[in-house]
């Protein structure tokens, strides 16, 4: 991975020499409120000290449930519960969320992009988002550039990332563009979740090489790691070992010429825990600090050691010259951040341009309105015109059967657009913690998205279904309340997918809405059969009214023979259209759709904004 290309254009392959911070943690603990436990709690962290210098790479390791998540879940101001206590400074003062999202950075264990840009488009749309609005897309675009030259990713950065069904780059590529999309703010400080995690011991020691580089510029890095090679592992400068959630050991890994002979080898020889030189550093520790760790009391030797009172005199002397370095420099320069329109044009630009040009987005999207569009059609062909006669009691019963076919395949074709609030999750999530945009902002673009989407979707629905049927009424009112119909169905699934924990909950709980609100629309069952108890369920239900506007745009509003009253050939006395509506009137009925709109969007915004099924 050559340097000199990416300087010469950018200055600096990792942006400007902003430096690292100095950040440091004293006596940190973590609880959560469990009965069973001795004082009603559950400690998951006890007492953890130390520090993340400037220009240095940390690894955090330990055993499985040692706390080396919690941790950095913690230092990254992530953990939604539960109780923290101690100090945690940056620069010796306390971390504000403004802070966080403009001068830290944070690269999650799995990979959050997306599958339809490919990586050029995926690191821009990023720097777009994070970065000052004020900054050119020149000036953007040189630095995503020059990242994809120190990235290597000069070779797959024009390739669509890709998903589980649809082949993009490697495993190793994907984990380079993710420490890529922390970069593009030029932050200050990177913490990474186990960026090696399900990578082969060379693309592990590419990784972890970047993170090397990284350091030496001056940043601030700490990572959490799992089973590191041995020439990964050295690469790094300080070890945090934790031990279920205990400091077991804090300081350098290696001496000053960089060999094991030095740090944390000889704090654990003089234990009697000997390490041999021709096996893995990070094996023998994770070894040692297991089931051994606690029959050794591993955390209480750690308290009497010269090696914590070391760390503490060097932690109190940084903690002083930062203190000092920042009192003598000037203030920092704001940033613009995008507000909530701004945030939604990204979007619409990168990810909207994308899905275009994506089947496996258009398809779902389409096929099912011209499929039932065809069956509706066909089904009911001409009946339209026979039913202008209202002696035709059968073909007025076919017409409103048709009609309420119209009403409810919006509703379960918006099964469709449901799957994206559930997959995008976890990006949404990444997305909004890392500040590129708020979930109205969000929303809105998925309103914009899918509606444009929509348009065609109906348009083809009710041109074959109109003109194929010969109905009687307006084909735009015909064509405009299929489609609002249609957005109140995609906000209802938007609804069902915030709301349940997984894919198979949405999945369950969408149709269980829909049928039990298709048996109160109107054609299976009229009102005055309804039983009193259920009489109002009609009322709350978004196919009611969109069934009895779409009767309404086709026959009178009026009984024209009152002696047909008790049959279909007066559909508006029959099927007793005044109740269970908002009247006889197309308008109306049109704006209780619209209402229900409101309605089901609200629900997912208050869903979105305050119920997290990811708790950290």
């Amino acid at each position: 991975m050559a340097v000199d290309d990416a300087e010469t254009k950018n200055g600096s392959a990792w942006g400007k020499a902003t430096g690292g911070a100095l950040v440091t943690f004293e006596q940190v603990g973590y609880s959560l409120p469990v009965k069973s436990e001795p004082k009603g709690r559950k400690h998951i962290l006890q007492d953890v000290s130390g520090y993340f210098e400037p220009g240095t790479l940390t690894a955090v390791m330990g055993p499985s449930g040692a706390g080396k998540t919690t941790f950095l879940d913690i230092v990254t101001g992530r953990k939604t519960q539960g109780e923290i206590t101690g100090s945690l400074l940056f620069d010796g003062k306390k971390a504000t969320k403004t802070f966080l999202k403009k001068h830290t950075a944070y690269v999650e264990q799995f990979d959050t992009l997306l599958g339809v840009l490919t990586v050029r488009d995926m690191l821009l749309y990023q720097a777009q988002l994070k970065c000052d609005r004020r900054e050119s897309l020149q000036s953007k675009r040189d630095r995503v550039d020059a990242l994809i030259v120190e990235l290597g990713l000069s070779t797959c950065a024009d390739v669509v990332i890709g998903d589980n069904l649809n082949r993009g780059i490697s495993g190793g590529q994907a984990k380079r563009t993710n420490i890529g999309i922390a970069l593009v703010t030029e932050p200050r400080i990177i913490f990474l979740d186990e960026p090696t995690s399900g990578l082969d011991s060379q693309t592990s020691c590419d990784v972890v090489s970047i993170l090397r580089r990284l350091a030496d510029s001056g940043r601030t890095i700490m990572s959490t790691i799992h089973s590191p090679t041995s020439e990964a592992f050295r690469l790094f400068d300080r070890l945090l070992l934790l031990h279920k959630g205990h400091t077991v050991y804090f300081g350098a890994l290696h001496n000053k010429n960089g060999d094991a002979s030095g740090g944390a080898v000889p704090y654990f020889a003089q234990l009697g825990l000997v390490y041999d030189p021709s096996t893995n550093l990070a094996d023998f520790l994770i070894t040692e600090t297991g089931d051994k760790g606690e029959a050794a009391n591993l955390k209480g030797l750690w308290q009497d050691s010269s090696y914590l009172a070391d760390a503490k005199k060097h932690q109190e002397q940084l903690l002083l010259a930062s203190i000092q370095l920042q009192a003598n420099s000037a203030e920092a320069v704001t940033y613009l951040e995008h507000n909530m329109f701004s945030a939604v044009g990204v979007l619409l630009r990168f990810r909207s341009r994308a899905n275009c040009k994506c089947p496996d987005f258009i398809m779902p999207r389409i096929i099912p309105s011209v499929f039932f569009g065809f069956i509706v059609s066909t089904l009911y062909y001409g009946a339209g015109g026979k039913a202008e006669n209202p002696e035709n009691i059968s073909a007025r019963g076919n017409v409103a059967a048709a009609l309420f076919m119209s009403t409810v395949m919006p509703a379960f074709t918006a099964a469709g657009y449901m799957p994206s609030i559930v997959t995008e999750r976890p990006l949404f999530y990444r997305e909004q913690s890392d500040g590129c945009y708020t979930t109205g902002s969000y929303l809105l673009f998925k309103v914009i998205e899918e509606g444009f989407f929509h348009i065609f979707a109906s348009l083809i629905f009710c041109l074959m279904t109109f003109f194929l049927i010969q109905l009687p009424g307006s084909f735009w009112w015909h064509w405009l309340l299929n489609f609002v119909t249609g957005q109140v169905g995609i906000a209802l699934a938007y609804f069902c997918g915030s709301l349940a924990p997984n894919m198979d909950g949405a999945n369950t709980l969408l149709p269980i809405i829909n049928v039990i609100s298709m048996y109160f629309a109107g054609v299976l069952m009229t009102y005055d059969a309804i039983p009193d108890a259920w009489k109002w369920f009609p009322w709350v239900t978004f196919m009611r009214y969109g069934w009895t506007a779409n009767m309404l745009n086709n026959f009178p509003a009026e009984c024209e023979m009152p002696l047909l009253a008790a049959t279909p050939g007066c559909p508006t006395e029959y099927w007793g259209l005044k109740e269970g509506s908002s009247g006889l009137s197309v308008e109306n009925n049109f704006g209780a759709l619209c209402g229900f709109w409101a309605l089901w969007l609200g629900l997912t915004f208050l869903v979105m904004t305050f119920v997290r099924h990811v708790k950290r």
